[in-house]
């Protein structure tokens, strides 16, 4: 006989690890409140277990993000089965059980566990997106499920957080870098198919996360399932309508997994090709990604997972001066290869350790696949006779070629120790060795181009300990973190000097990491938290013209010796639970940036110099403050949403490392950033009939099984710099461009066939409204299409890139056993 009762249970989290949870609680004498000591808590499907202390004390690490079943039991008391209790990767789950005693034996008592929206251990902001919500929601990648968490603006890999740079998030898959070291920034694609969960830290972080200024993404990677299972899924914009059928979107992925031979070997495999044309004139984006995962439990307390990824990319973006000619504009290709080696063994219930070795290769592609020999001279373009003559080329070749390649070799050792029921310690290190391979031209045709050329190879070491305090009454993270970089190159003091050469000094930082959390009630917490943060600059601005050719036009030098760029961090949050589905989290913050890379023009004739040239330098600064609004309502049976608000000011003396190159000037104002979006909503959404439910037609629930989703997203405008005659002097980025906004909606419907095969049908439709948003205006008009700069034709001024994609519609169908 079972029982079957539905309770809320309390659970508390804290952020400790990259790709695991934590399970712990107390078990006690429902009557009179004793601990039991050796009460058996197992997690079932797995091999994860433990038993209770003296003080009715347990605790489980290093488990797999999912939902779990897990058994409770003790001699002569009653067996509980808490089911659906959910495991989140850098979060502590604490499920507490009071026991009753019987003398008869009786069914199990089943419990239907639900995680509460407040989690009142965290002391840092973190947005955490499970597997339920990627597969709900109209999105088609992972960075398109982070443009919509709180604090973060743009699309695709040129995302920000908090008013960062794009290069100043950290991207980790199992947690490994996968980031380019060498031009910076997202250099990998992975399938959402392959995604267990995936986290960001937006804000402060555990000291155990470092070479990240802005934020820390965290991919965990599926395992290998107890049975066999498998999907497939096919969606394209070509059914019939030629408005849809010219974007030439079309988009496949499928994954298999289930047990190899024994149960003690599982496998997981995952693929996708997302082929998207163009609603501009001409453009393309072409992504294949694939994923492969074998993982092993048959050594006692030792798991062992060897995995292979690799995606490839083949793009072409819009130019309107190309626009009669896209064959000879730039072509860009990307690839990436990782191959990782993870162990992680379980010394103890309250001590495990992780070993993980990576190899990480990557590469970056752009030009017109001809030898820069064959590339047309600027004098060679020639223009086609439309408004001023010089508007359209008809015959030109790009200026640059791009070609770089990356390895880094990554090896990992993190521990973490619960050596008593108030700490929790973990510590590591890491060491990173690249070798960095990049070629570059300018203008390759002009009697001195500008040119780099060069193979080099820096390494990294860090190291950390971080603990976490909880008391009843309060949580405390305290961290501290050392990071290490040597250029590993000499290099000339004075560039005018041959003989100047020394050693690049290696840089090095202590990063203390402080955050506090206090739960006020079992529904309402304060948070604080504070940290100073580390990234080193991407090599390319190390060793930049590190040949010292000073004959080209506006020479541009590296410098190895460049310093850390830094982060002072505040952050102030209270979240409080309205009711068991409703919680709110408001968030205040403030960034210190200091040392960002910009550049510094030393004059001629000065100080000894024969000639002007420009040095990478650390002099940027930047400043952010703003609040975010998180409202999250649990899913029940039919609807689950979220909404997020952010208000930012992002403000500085430079938008991006090259902004005042080439000129003589530095800016000694603070402006507003390019990436600065004063106000940005987000709303999500799902509706779902579950089976026999809705209106009946002929006797039929003909809706039942279906699902309704939709992502609306508003903000405002990118700042601009006014121009035009007679202006004189404005201040940068003083104007703003309109606002924007789109709604997606996807609609399904599931049939099931024989128990086993599902099938659902799908629509997405993107940007439902069909709104032009406005993604450029010219600087004297304020208008997209309009300017009276130049003289220019209407065709020319009518740039289609000035505007956002038209809405799209894709069908598809989705195949599950």
């Amino acid at each position: 006989m079972k029982k079957s009762v539905l309770i809320v249970l309390l659970f508390s989290f804290h952020l400790f690890a990259g790709t695991t949870g934590k399970l712990a609680g107390v078990i006690k004498d429902a009557d009179n409140g004793e601990p039991l000591v050796g009460a058996n808590i197992l997690i079932e499907g797995t091999l994860f277990g433990a038993a209770t202390n003296a003080k009715g004390e347990y605790v489980i690490l290093n488990i797999p993000p999912g939902k779990y079943n897990v058994r409770i039991s003790f001699i002569g008391y009653e067996t509980v089965l808490m089911q659906n209790v959910a495991i989140i990767v850098d979060q502590t789950t604490n499920l507490s059980v009071n026991l009753k005693p019987q003398t008869v034996q009786v069914g199990e008592v089943v419990v239907t566990a639900k995680t509460p929206l407040i989690q009142k251990d965290l002391t840092s902001s973190i947005s955490v997106i499970s597997r339920d919500e990627i597969e709900a929601l109209p999105v088609s990648t992972f960075t398109e499920l982070l443009s919509l968490q709180a604090g973060v603006v743009g699309s695709g890999s040129n995302l920000h957080v908090r008013g960062g740079r794009a290069n100043e998030i950290a991207y980790m898959i199992d947690g490994m870098l996968v980031v380019d070291p060498l031009l910076g920034g997202l250099a990998t694609q992975v399938n959402n198919d392959a995604i267990q969960e995936m986290s960001l830290l937006s804000g402060t972080f555990n000291a155990e996360y470092g070479n990240a200024l802005s934020g820390v993404v965290n991919i965990v990677t599926r395992d290998g399932s107890d049975k066999l299972s498998g999907k497939f899924e096919y969606r394209t914009s070509e059914f019939g309508i030629e408005r849809y059928e010219s974007l030439h979107e079309s988009r496949v992925n499928g994954s298999l997994s289930g047990p190899l031979l024994t149960n003690d070997l599982k496998f997981f495999i995952s693929a996708e090709q997302d082929k998207r044309g163009s609603y501009l004139p001409f453009g393309y984006n072409n992504d294949r990604t694939f994923f492969t995962k074998l993982t092993t439990t048959a050594i006692p307390s030792v798991k062992i997972s060897l995995s292979n990824r690799g995606s490839l990319g083949r793009r072409q973006n819009y130019n309107h001066a190309w626009k009669y000619i896209p064959e000879q504009y730039l072509r860009r290709r990307t690839d990436s290869w990782q191959t990782g080696l993870y162990l992680t063994h379980t010394v103890q219930n309250n001590f495990f350790y992780d070993l993980k070795f990576s190899y990480f290769n990557q590469g970056f592609y752009s030009g017109i696949d001809k030898d820069t020999s064959q590339y047309l001279s600027t004098s060679q373009r020639e223009y086609l006779p439309i408004g001023t003559g010089f508007e359209f080329f008809a015959k030109a070749d790009p200026l640059e070629l791009i070609d770089s390649r990356t390895v880094t070799l990554d090896g990992k050792l993190d521990a973490v120790w619960q050596f008593n029921n108030t700490n929790e310690v973990k510590f590591g290190a890491s060491y990173k060795k690249h070798r960095l391979k990049y070629f570059y031209v300018y203008d390759p045709k002009r009697n001195f181009p500008y040119k780099n050329d060069y193979v080099t190879e820096p390494f990294e070491l860090a190291g950390y300990i971080q603990d976490k305090i909880e008391l009843p009454y309060l949580v405390i993270n305290l961290g501290l973190r050392f990071d290490y970089m040597n250029a590993n190159i000499t290099f000339r003091n004075n560039p005018l000097d041959p003989n100047s050469l020394v050693k690049a000094k290696s840089r090095s930082q202590l990063s203390p990491r402080v955050g506090i959390a206090h739960p006020i009630s079992d529904r309402t917490k304060l948070h604080f938290s504070y940290g100073h943060f580390f990234q080193n600059p991407d090599f390319q601005y190390l060793f930049e013209n590190n040949q010292y050719d000073l004959n080209v036009r506006e020479p541009l030098i590296g410098q190895p010796g460049l310093d850390a760029q830094r982060t002072i961090s505040y952050e102030v949050g209270i979240a409080h639970q309205f009711s068991d589905r409703i919680a709110i989290n408001l968030t205040t913050y403030y960034k210190d940036i200091t040392g960002l890379i910009g550049t510094r023009y030393y004059f001629p004739f000065q100080d000894g110099r024969y000639i002007g040239y420009t040095l990478y330098v650390n002099e940027d600064y930047a400043n952010v403050k703003g609040f975010e609004i998180n409202l999250d309502i649990r899913p029940d049976r039919y609807f689950s949403g979220g909404l997020s608000y952010t208000y930012s000011i992002a403000k500085g003396s430079a938008s991006s490392e090259t902004e005042q190159y080439p000129g003589t000037q530095e800016s000694t104002l603070l402006y507003y950033l390019d990436f600065d979006r004063t106000h940005v909503l987000n709303v999500t959404g799902s509706y779902t009939i579950p089976e026999n439910e809705g209106p009946v037609l002929f006797d039929k629930h003909i809706f039942d099984r279906m699902d309704f989703s939709f992502v609306f997203r508003a903000s405002s405008g990118a700042p601009y710099t006014p121009g035009g005659r007679d202006v004189g002097f404005v201040i940068k980025n003083s104007l703003r461009q309109p606002g924007t906004y789109t709604l997606d909606l996807m609609i399904g419907k599931e049939f099931e066939i024989m128990n086993q095969l599902k099938i659902r049908l799908f629509a997405e439709i993107l940007n439902v409204t069909d709104h032009r948003n406005i993604l450029y205006v010219y600087r004297d008009t304020g208008e997209p299409d309009f300017t009276f700069e130049g003289n220019h034709s209407v065709e020319w001024m009518r740039d289609p890139s000035n505007f956002g994609p038209p809405r799209s519609i894709r069908l598809g169908t989705t195949i599950r056993f």
